[in-house]
């Protein structure tokens, strides 16, 4: 056995590695970086929805939807552009000079856009708070949260050039060093500040920003003793036009990828009180949580921009098989456990028995959407890569506003009965268009890159995953549910998935 582990140790971190292992190996640094920042975020979360409860927490989560929003005009597309320039420049003989022009060039962009989205986001958070929200008590968060809007737009600047440098391991410290902080922050204003001040939902945007600050540096100390060629060195003239074009669609990719997944939150906050807002939150979090584990869009722009016609094809085809099968249980898997989940980690406030029947379906609904998230990411990425980045650019802004008239249909409609059904309206209209939207991308990557998903690739997971969710209601019936017993039921599950989708592959 530690044989094995050696050989495996010694494939992964061999000196002279190939594009494969160099994918796995990175591969393993993404999904341990997500899978911090998950628990992280999940462990944040949960202090903060425990202390500052359904209504307060609401108040926050509308907060960092509008500052998470804006954010998408302080990168417009700019780091997106630098992972897939960057790594086409390394790939080269001569890479330093080109690279490093690249490089400047695109960071003076990013710092001057920062600062000026920052700027404005501050001068204008009274406007935003009474005349768009009509709740003055988002004001000063607003303020706060401008800070922390400049400090995110650096950092993942930063945290972008180690893709295409092939180095996540740094990402994945980063993320360490981002959640020990923010969580310990916290921690020590609940230990030595009063609670009418912990209580404050402005604390955490500050304790946020402190974090980030502190993500950052350790970025910045990794290039500069590592990868100082990057920063210091000769220029040399770069084709501006060609990158300017490029990211000109990029802008509206990935401004419109950002709207996309806060569109719901926002709107919701519009025409329904905070407390909704917050189950809404808490939902989507785990939705967002489960399909970070199991995303790699970022790993694969530099590699899909390295490979092209048949070894795109076999490349395309074996990462979706081996995403479908993560995806396609951990979605039905989710929607089965969410509610109970959530009740033990965040406490039954979070799902009122009055408000039970619209929670319930909204979870199912969200759910489903990890299967969507994964599998956009990986077309996205894939049309990134080949410069036809305009294609999924007008796909996802006729995606926002069928998405923006459904919102506002269903949110009317539901209104009409109570307020609770408000969340069950933005749901629905965000699954139908999230849907739309990737059907609309499989087509278009079918008919412009000639790759297309193999139709066992998605049966036999979905299979499986039914196999596995007749189990988990089977089980849910005869065993009396408790913490012991529900991680029990999870294993189980996990392994009927596993047998039964080893089972088809042999018929």
């Amino acid at each position: 056995m530690m044989q094995e582990i050696k050989e495996v140790k010694a494939f992964l971190f061999a000196k002279k590695e190939s594009l494969t292992k160099q994918v796995l190996r990175n591969s393993i640094y993404s999904f341990g970086t997500n899978l911090i920042a998950k628990v992280g975020g999940l462990i944040f979360t949960i202090l903060i929805a425990r202390i500052f409860l359904p209504e307060l927490f609401g108040l926050y989560s509308l907060v960092l939807s509008i500052i998470l929003t804006i954010a998408t005009f302080t990168d417009l597309g700019i780091n997106t552009t630098l992972s897939r320039y960057l790594s086409e420049s390394l790939a080269k003989k001569e890479k330093e000079p080109e690279a490093r022009s690249r490089f400047r060039f695109l960071l003076r962009l990013k710092v001057i856009l920062s600062f000026i989205i920052s700027a404005i986001l501050f001068l204008f958070s009274s406007f935003i708070s009474n005349f768009i929200f009509h709740k003055p008590e988002l004001t000063a968060p607003l303020q706060i949260g401008a800070l922390y809007l400049f400090a995110i737009s650096i950092q993942g600047f930063f945290g972008t050039i180690f893709y295409p440098l092939r180095k996540l391991e740094h990402n994945f410290i980063s993320e360490a060093l981002f959640q020990i902080s923010r969580a310990s922050l916290f921690l020590v204003f609940i230990l030595f500040y009063k609670s009418s001040v912990y209580k404050d939902v402005k604390i955490v945007f500050l304790i946020l920003t402190i974090a980030t600050l502190i993500s950052s540096l350790y970025y910045l100390l990794v290039l500069s003793l590592k990868y100082k060629k990057i920063f210091i060195g000769k220029i040399i003239p770069i084709e501006k036009i060609r990158i300017f074009s490029f990211l000109g669609w990029t802008i509206i990719l990935s401004t419109s990828v950002v709207i996309f997944g806060h569109i719901d939150t926002i709107m919701l906050g519009i025409f329904a009180p905070n407390e909704f807002v917050g189950y809404y939150a808490i939902l989507l979090s785990f939705m967002g949580a489960v399909a970070g584990l199991v995303s790699f869009g970022g790993v694969l722009l530099p590699v899909f921009t390295e490979i092209n016609r048949e070894r795109l094809e076999r490349g395309f085809k074996k990462i979706i098989k081996y995403l479908a099968i993560l995806a396609i249980p951990s979605a039905i898997g989710l929607a089965f456990v969410i509610i109970p989940v959530i009740k033990v980690i965040y406490g039954p406030e979070y799902v009122p028995e009055a408000f039970y029947i619209p929670i319930m379906i909204t979870s199912v609904i969200l759910s489903l959407l990890v299967i969507e998230c994964v599998f956009s990411g990986i077309y996205n990425s894939l049309f990134m890569a080949k410069e036809k980045v305009k294609i999924p650019a007008k796909v996802m802004m006729l995606a926002i506003l069928s998405n923006i008239i459904l919102n506002y249909a269903f949110i009317k409609i539901a209104l009409l009965y109570h307020q609770a059904f408000a969340i069950f309206a933005v749901a629905l209209a965000t699954f139908i268009t999230r849907y739309g939207n990737l059907i609309t991308l499989a087509n278009l990557a079918k008919k412009k890159l000639n790759v297309k998903i193999e139709e066992g690739s998605l049966s036999k997971p979905l299979i499986a995953s039914l196999v596995m969710l007749v189990f988990l209601f089977v089980f849910d019936y005869f065993v009396t549910m408790s913490i012991f017993t529900g991680i029990l039921m999870i294993v189980l599950a996990i392994l009927v998935y596993f047998v039964s989708l080893s089972t088809l592959n042999k018929i």
